[in-house]
Formats: C-alpha cells, structure tokens, sequence
C-alpha cells in the first residue's frame, strides 16, 4: 500500500508506548496498522486531519483511541443510524462512554444521554449530519466538543459519490461551537473530491494521509452476460465457488434495485445457501437483524442495495459481487473494498447485466428531477400539513433543503424557511446531472476497459498505476 502524509509531524504529549498499552487494553490489538498512528498522534495534537483509508484499514481506531485519552466529548457525525448504533454498541461492550442521538432513540435513550453529555461523562457522540442544524442541538454545545469527526466525508462535496446537502451544516456548526480541530475520514475520494473536503470544512493545515486504493490480495473482473438468466446464474457460480474457497467465508452481493436484491437471495435460497436481502425499504430492525446475522455467520450472503456495508467489521468477505454496474467508480471500489480485509485472496466480481445503462439513466432523472417538480414540491411544502394530497418526491425537497428553502423543525419535520430562487435550481438540478453523467462514464468506461482494471482504477483515482496481482484483463494476455 502506498501513501503519501502531508503537512508535519506532530506529536501529542502521549508516549508511543502509552499509545500502544491503550490500544490493547481497549480494543485488544497489540500494535498499530499501518497508517494509523500518525494520524491518532496528529488527531491528539490538536491538528485538522484529512484521512482517506481504505475499507480495513482501521479508520475508526484513530479517532476513538484520542478521544478516549482526552478529557471531553468528541463529536462524530456518520451518515447511517444503522452505523452509529452498531459502532455505539461495540464501544458500549468495550467499556467506553459512548453514545447517539438519532431519530431511533428511545426518549429514556435521549435523556441519559444528555445528561451524561452534560455531566462531562461521555467520551463519544455519534448523530446525523441532519441534526447539526437544529436549534435545540446546537444550544447544547455551551462548552465546544473537543474535536469534530466527520465520517464517510465525501458526502460533503459535489463531486463525492454519495453527496449529502445536509453534510454543509458541518462547518456552520463547527463555526458555532468555536471551531474544534475537524478530522475528516472517507474511504475513497479523488483529487477534486480532497480539494473540495477542505474547502467545505474550512481544514486549516491538515495533516494529510492519502493512501493507495490498491488492494493486491482482490482479483477484478468483469463479466457481460448476455440476458439477465445467464447472469444469475453467473453470480450465483461465484457464489458458491467463493463459499466452497472458505467454509468459513462470506459474500456480499451489490444490486441496484430492491427487486432484485430478493430475486438474487431467493435464487441462492433455492441452492440451499442462507442467503439473505437489504435494502432501505425494509424495516430498521429487519435491517438491524439482518446485519447482525451476517456478521455472526447466521447469514453466509447478503443480497442488498448501496446501504450495505459502511462500517462492516467482517474480515472473511471472499466475494463481492455485482450483480448490476454502479453509478459511480467510487462507490464500486468502496464496496468492492470490502472483500478480502484479512489479506486473503478474494475477488471483486461486475456482471454488467443488460439494461443497466437504462437503469442509471432512470436514476439520474429521478435523482435530478426537473425545476417545475422541484417547484411544485415547494408549494406542496408551503400548504398545512393536512392540505397536502400527496408527498413531494424525496430527491425534490433534498434540493430545497440544499437551498435552505426547507429547515427541520424541533419535531424533525420539513417546514419552508425562505423562497426559492428558480435560477438557483435550475443551476444545481443541471450540474447535478452533469456530474452524475461524468461518474457514469468513468464506470462505463472501467467495464470497457481493454487494459489492466488495476490501472484504470489507479488513474482515475491520480495515482500511478500498480503492478497487477490479478484481474481478468491481464490475465487474458498471459499475466497474473
């Protein structure tokens, strides 16, 4: 793995050898991954942290250990409930002081927590970008958290993968509560993406570490069945030729569609492989049970939608497979990231399925509706609750948000805050489209790619290319 650290050596007051005994203590490991301890010593002396780290690679332990050897709280923002109560939970089992706050606390939940908030008692909070901007919320914060952690922080810029308008609160929050240090941590991110994350958080001086996307234990290939039944039967070969690689192994199974995420399980069913399906229609405790069940080995395949897998601890993924091309190169090589974290031989697997490029197209208009949507959305939004006929689509008031045409409420609903101004739509509807179109392209262009995967991944992410340990396009000219 490469990498390049940028932007100083600071240390903390904290001994390497003081270091290493927490580390043990707490999370059980007897030395540092590499990457990680520059970036826990940069994080304890105070500096801003931009960290982009592979899935594996231990994001997390750099910044929990500092907050465990700081006094104060440290604030965590992560996209997913899901993610920051199995986080919360792992923490809780390690004796550390840790807690969320989400629309799925218990009022009992949300009262404990602010009052060991408020008597100095905990270490950890993890909540939603949303919930930044909130009154209440930020009312809180009378002593300033100690440090700010933005997890998964591509969502904060544009040209991220997986935008979120509501990371922007980030850095008015931050600016509120007298500018903590900010540590920003993603998996993936290219050039223009690092750029734009110091940008949007305001990063002074950031401690830098970027490390290589490569991952040479991960075979990639590509597959291009030539009807939907030949490609489940291809993913459903892989999978079982994986399974049968590690009786102990598992697999992850990417689909697009919640359709066809209960098509692919049902079909494993049948083999007789406990298989099961995800995705973000399903209840939150169906969604909660069906995670744990995988990771205790319950559940030897998942079938699931893009939601999946942000913060899966599984070390024995011998397979990820996509059944269906993603939107965008960066989120396939985050989750095609997640095979093979123990270092052992495992594969990425794209079976690019006909209709796909109708799909993509389909979800970019309704990503990126049209201004008059976006409009009718915002006199929807401007009537009493009991006089709307119909909910607005959720990409429509995702723009209005962004706008800060739509604010949440204490109650966390939706209530309009100031017009709209239809140039300013009409600007971010069209280079919405227009970035999602270019991602398109790069992912299009991955599958067409007649050289190495490797490269092409490596290139597009401004790296120089590594030697390939293995995809189907060298193997095909007599390379491993």
């Amino acid at each position: 793995m490469s990498i390049g650290i940028a932007g100083g050596t600071d240390t903390s007051s904290t001994s390497g050898e003081a270091l290493e005994a927490a580390l043990e203590r707490v999370f059980g490991y007897g030395s540092f991954r590499r990457l990680q301890r520059p970036l826990v010593e940069a994080t304890l002396a105070g500096r801003d942290v931009l960290a982009v780290l592979p899935t594996g690679a231990g994001k997390s332990v750099c910044f929990q250990l500092p907050a465990l050897l700081s006094t104060g709280v440290t604030l965590v923002v992560s996209p997913l409930i899901s993610l920051m109560q199995d986080q919360v939970e792992v923490l809780r089992r390690r004796g550390v002081p840790a807690a969320s706050l989400s629309s799925a606390t218990a009022p009992e939940g949300r009262l404990a927590t602010l009052r060991n908030l408020s008597d100095g008692s905990l270490r950890l909070l993890y909540v939603s970008p949303e919930r930044l901007a909130t009154p209440s919320f930020r009312a809180l914060w009378r002593t300033p958290p100690i440090r700010l952690v933005v997890d998964e922080a591509h969502c904060i810029s544009e040209w991220g993968h997986d935008f979120r308008p509501s990371y922007r609160h980030i850095a008015d929050f931050a600016s509120l509560v007298g500018n903590p240090p900010i540590a920003a941590f993603t998996a993936t991110a290219t050039p223009v993406t690092r750029a734009d994350i110091e940008i949007c958080l305001s990063l002074r001086r950031p401690f830098r570490v970027i490390a290589s996307v490569d991952r040479p234990n991960v075979r990639w290939d590509v597959r291009r069945p030539r009807s939907p039944v030949e490609a489940l039967d291809r993913a459903s070969d892989a999978v079982r030729s994986a399974l049968r690689s590690d009786p102990r192994g598992s697999v992850i199974v990417y689909v697009p569609t919640r359709a066809r995420a209960a098509l692919v399980a049902e079909t494993l069913r049948r083999l007789g492989i406990r298989a099961g399906y995800y995705h973000a229609g399903l209840h939150t405790d169906v969604r909660c049970r069906v995670q744990r069940r995988f990771l205790d080995g319950d559940l030897r395949v998942v079938c699931a939608t893009s939601a999946f897998g942000m913060g899966i601890d599984h070390p024995r993924i011998r397979l990820v497979c996509h059944y269906g091309m993603p939107g965008a190169l960066e989120s396939y090589v985050q989750e095609a990231g997640r095979a093979g974290r123990d270092g052992r031989a495992s594969r990425a697997l794209l079976l690019y399925v006909p209709g796909d490029r109708e799909i993509h197209a389909t979800l970019i208009r309704a990503q990126w509706p049209r201004l008059h949507s976006v409009l009718r959305a915002w006199r929807a939004m401007s009537r009493p609750a009991a006089a709307r006929t119909e909910q607005p689509p959720e990409a429509a008031l995702r723009i209005l948000r962004q706008h800060g045409c739509l604010v949440p409420s204490e109650g966390g609903t939706l209530v309009p805050a100031r017009a709209p101004r239809p140039h300013d739509l009409y600007r971010t509807l069209r280079s919405g489209r227009r970035r999602s179109r270019i991602r398109l392209a790069a992912m299009r262009g991955y599958v067409a790619a007649s050289g190495c995967r490797r490269e092409y991944v490596a290139l597009y992410f401004g790296e120089h290319a590594p030697p390939c340990s293995g995809c189907d396009r060298c193997a095909s000219a007599g390379q491993p």
